[in-house]
């Protein structure tokens, strides 16, 4: 009954009420691997890598026929960058359970991350053979993704198999989503566009908001980060790390940009990284016992230092450390006035680029997160709209922090424009910044596929074959 209760809470994401009870179930049976599992899963959830891969070591022992434990700690592995021993345990996993497709889908996706496409398409593969399973969809969902089929062989069949053989409604739109990929690529536009269209409809009804209901707080954002305010940043700061923000939309081109500064003598990078909004912001509430961002105007040193040390120590966590760290989170612009007031020198690469494609991208891209302007290009529009607006009101504030990088730029001439961002940073350009490709880094994004390719200009038209679908959804938008 008590392990039920964490589990529960633990699912509910009330971490600290679930940890009192694991914690109590340990106190009465020390070798409780149940109790030790949900411990390892809050210390994931915090980011406590390495209590977790302790946590979820002693797990193992205890549970040694269970894969999410497994799972578990092969996560915790990788977030202590020990992508080797993460490896070691998803292949016991996979011996554990061969006739299982789900280990074999979890070490496809470590071979993926890790730019091991040929290895990751063959795991997929043997996933996809051993039968019909609810992780089925995903398996297919990412071979599609792989690209490597055509229309005399692929993945069609076994997608319009799968939904009629569940009712799972995120199931069914990972499949829609699947074969809008399989007809995109077969050249099929009218298929494509159709399931498109199904796959976002079916996850926009997953949504609880709307996103007009964000401009009060996009308006707040702009009031509270006020010149006054941000003239106040600590003058004579020094660091010998400089944070670096990729910001902007999603599906602009962030992660290329990444890779290609990641592959700099000088730059390393911490990948998405939510720890402004989720660790700073709450810390700072609580403090000042104001919401965010009102709590900005009563900010003291003694906060600032507290907050920054938050950020700094997420920083250390990284390997290596190198003096400009990026952070390509798209979304730290709405925190970029918090950042200058931690870190006065702070730099942000503000990537841009054509909002049709951008839109027409994040439409028929598949984000876990159930943010409706991911589903709808009606509230897409309205979330551009909003960036701007607030990118607008940055560029007035600090100016000489925000380089404005446009996509389309970026792949037509990369080493031209790559000399004047290496320029804003007061770096040398390194030619080997092109061969981004070639690295094993792991990258976790939708583009993990794209980015193991040397820089190109495929995407920048390929909405326009879907020209006609798009114009029609936004005319759409215009008259509801």
């Amino acid at each position: 009954m008590l392990l039920e209760k964490a589990n529960q809470l633990l699912a509910q994401n009330h971490l600290k009420e679930a940890e009192f009870h694991f914690k109590t179930l340990l106190k009465a049976d020390p070798n409780n691997g149940h109790a030790l599992f949900g411990l390892g899963r809050i210390a994931l959830r915090l980011e406590r890598f390495d209590a977790a891969v302790y946590l979820l070591q002693r797990a193992c022992e205890f549970l040694p026929n269970m894969l999410e434990p497994l799972h578990a700690l092969a996560d915790a592995f990788n977030g202590v960058n020990s992508p080797e021993d993460a490896l070691t345990v998803l292949e016991y996993a996979k011996s554990l359970a061969s006739n299982n497709p789900e280990p074999h889908y979890y070490l496809a996706q470590h071979y993926l991350t890790h730019g091991e496409l040929d290895k990751a398409h063959t795991t997929f593969a043997q996933a996809l053979s051993i039968g019909l399973y609810p992780v089925t969809a995903y398996i297919l969902y990412e071979l599609v993704q792989l690209g490597r089929f055509d229309e005399q062989h692929n993945y069609l069949s076994n997608l319009h198999h799968l939904l009629t053989q569940t009712n799972n409604l995120r199931l069914k739109m990972v499949c829609y989503y699947a074969l809008a990929k399989s007809y995109d690529q077969l050249n099929d536009i009218e298929q494509a566009s159709d399931y498109y269209i199904l796959a976002n409809k079916l996850q926009l009804q997953l949504t609880d908001f709307k996103t007009v209901q964000l401009t009060d707080f996009y308006s707040k954002l702009k009031k509270y980060n006020s010149p006054e305010l941000l003239s106040k940043s600590q003058q004579g700061f020094n660091s010998t790390v400089t944070p670096l923000f990729i910001i902007g939309m999603p599906r602009s081109g962030s992660t290329l940009l990444e890779q290609i500064l990641a592959s700099h003598s000088n730059c390393a990078t911490i990948g998405e990284d939510n720890t402004i909004s989720r660790d700073i912001v709450p810390f700072i509430e609580h403090k000042t016992k104001l919401p965010y961002p009102e709590c900005l105007t009563a900010l003291t040193p003694q906060l600032i230092t507290q907050a920054r040390e938050i950020y700094t120590h997420r920083l250390k966590q990284a390997k290596p450390v190198r003096p400009f760290m990026v952070n390509k989170l798209p979304a730290n612009y709405q925190s970029m006035g918090l950042i200058k007031l931690l870190y006065p020198n702070a730099k942000f690469i503000d990537m841009q680029r054509n909002f049709d494609a951008t839109a027409w991208s994040v439409f028929t891209n598949y984000f876990a997160e159930n943010e409706p302007y991911f589903c709808s290009l009606p509230e897409f529009k309205t979330y551009y709209n909003l960036y701007k607006n607030l990118m607008q009101h940055w560029h007035a504030v600090l100016s000489g922090s925000i380089f404005t990088l446009q996509y389309e730029q970026l792949v037509d001439q990369p080493k031209e424009t790559l000399q004047q961002v290496f320029q804003f940073l007061g770096c040398e350009y390194e030619a080997g910044c092109l061969d981004f490709y070639s690295s094993k880094k792991p990258v976790a994004t939708l583009s993990k596929g794209a980015v193991r390719k040397p820089v190109n200009t495929d995407a920048t038209e390929r909405y326009k074959r879907f020209e006609a679908t798009l114009r029609k959804l936004v005319n759409e938008s215009q008259t509801n």
